[in-house]
C-alpha cells in the first residue's frame, strides 16, 4: 500500500516543481528580451537583438553604431514581429534606450540587455 502511494504520490510531486510561473506584464515601457511592456496602446516583447554595433563605452569610435531588435508587438489583436533600431520610429514606436552600454572586455549575453520603448512624437 504504501510503495503505491508512493508511486502516484513522487511523480506527481515532482512535476509540480516543474510549473512554469507567468511574469507579469509591465506597463512602464521597459523589458528585457522574452518580456512583455505596454506601450500606448501596444504591447512590445523583445524577442532578440540582432545587431549590437555601438561603440563600446570605453573606446573611441568613428562611427556611433546601432541596435536593432526582433520584437513581437501586439496591437488591437493584431500580431506583427518588427524589427526596431536605436532612436528610429517605426510605426509609431521607438527604441529610445539599450542598457547596458558595450564594453571593449566583455561580451553581452541576451539576458543582459533591458529596452525602453515608447510612443514615438
Amino acid at each position: 500500500m504504501k510503495n503505491a502511494f508512493l508511486a502516484i504520490i513522487l511523480p506527481i510531486a515532482t512535476l509540480a516543481g516543474c510549473a512554469v510561473i507567468p511574469q507579469a506584464e509591465r506597463s512602464d515601457g521597459f523589458a528585457g528580451i522574452g518580456e512583455t511592456t505596454l506601450v500606448g496602446s501596444a504591447k512590445v516583447r523583445p524577442d532578440a537583438v540582432l545587431e549590437d554595433s555601438r561603440c563600446p563605452m570605453n573606446a573611441r569610435c568613428v562611427w556611433a553604431g546601432r541596435v536593432v531588435v526582433d520584437a513581437t508587438v501586439t496591437r488591437g489583436g493584431t500580431v506583427e514581429r518588427r524589427q526596431f533600431t536605436l532612436g528610429e520610429p517605426s510605426d509609431g514606436l521607438l527604441l529610445d534606450t539599450v542598457e547596458p552600454g558595450r564594453t571593449t572586455d566583455s561580451q553581452l549575453e541576451a539576458a543582459d540587455y533591458r529596452f525602453h520603448f515608447s510612443v514615438a512624437q
